[in-house]
């Protein structure tokens, strides 16, 4: 097909479409209405003579459908990242990072300054996210973290901090009967969030225990706001121990109970293939190295067993 006849609307509602597999979030990512997409892939699929979804009880690819998806979704990566660049000037340092709320409040922004006393001249503009490497926009970041149990193979990353489970809460609530099995810590409120992977009953199923029926829970929707209900007080949370590494160090948490933390998901870091910054996003990924080893090395000493 010429290009001056591309049907560049219709190839922007595809690629929303094939990407959420759904015309209703499709449409919203677009700022539409559900039936301006769903006339637009009607007149692509009129036009290149072929169906690109199965319409079944859930929205799939076809065989054609994801052929073309696997040109076009990268093709308006592209695109945005040359605009992009225009948009941004060739003479900005600017580096673009993606990660997790709870790790970029508790672990990324109080390290973040040396990383400046080394660039002085970058702007590090931080975004947070967990959604999966697959999904997001590599044209709109330079740098991503991610907690991920394995690599993705299709999306090169390497850990750069390793984190167990813990149990944790403040001092004061276990100082006058310090918890001594696992048993004792059922008896406090135990905390968990809906963004954690593993939970309580998985800890003491890994201990070989039983969650008792009678547990008491405080349950939050992100992993913030139970670290943060933690440390008033209200009861145990289970957290990574890169999140709560500075506040033990502090006194203002203590581990609950000396157990072995278990190796649930580590941090990953990966650099956007299509970063305008390539050596300052390789830079930042050395510098998370770094800081990544030396909290390893204080994690050692502070909370393993």
């Amino acid at each position: 097909m010429d290009r001056r006849n591309l049907p560049l609307t219709a190839l922007r509602s595809f690629e929303a479409v094939g990407r959420h597999l759904s015309f209703t979030r499709a449409a919203d990512s677009l700022g539409v209405t559900h039936g301006a997409v769903s006339r637009q892939i009607t007149l692509l699929e009129t036009n290149l003579g072929v169906r690109l979804f199965n319409r079944g009880a859930t929205l799939t690819l076809t065989d054609q459908g994801q052929k073309l998806f696997e040109e076009v979704a990268p093709a308006f990566d592209r695109l945005a990242a040359a605009v992009a660049t225009i948009d941004r000037g060739e003479t900005q340092r600017v580096l673009l990072v993606n990660a997790p709320p709870t790790f970029t409040m508790k672990w990324l922004i109080p390290r973040l300054s040396r990383f400046h006393q080394r660039f002085r001249d970058v702007d590090v503009r931080l975004s947070t996210g967990i959604g999966a490497l697959r999904e997001l926009r590599m044209n709109e970041v330079d740098v991503v973290i991610r907690r991920l149990a394995r690599p993705d193979p299709d999306v090169p990353s390497a850990p750069f901090l390793s984190s167990a489970l813990f149990p944790v809460c403040a001092p004061e609530l276990i100082e006058r009967r310090p918890p001594t099995s696992p048993q004792d810590i059922a008896d406090l409120q135990l905390i968990e969030a809906e963004t954690g992977a593993l939970g309580w009953a998985d800890w003491f199923g890994r201990l070989g225990y039983q969650l008792p029926p009678s547990a008491r829970f405080a349950r939050f929707e992100q992993m913030f706001f139970a670290l943060e209900a933690a440390l008033d007080g209200l009861g145990v949370a289970l957290m990574p121990s890169a999140l709560v590494l500075d506040d033990i160090a502090a006194g203002r948490l203590t581990v609950a109970l000396k157990v072995t933390g278990f190796h649930e998901r580590d941090y990953y870091s990966l650099c956007s293939p299509l970063t305008r910054q390539a050596e300052l996003s390789q830079a930042f990924v050395a510098w998370l190295g770094e800081e990544g080893a030396d909290s390893n090395r204080l994690a050692e000493l502070i909370i393993d067993p």
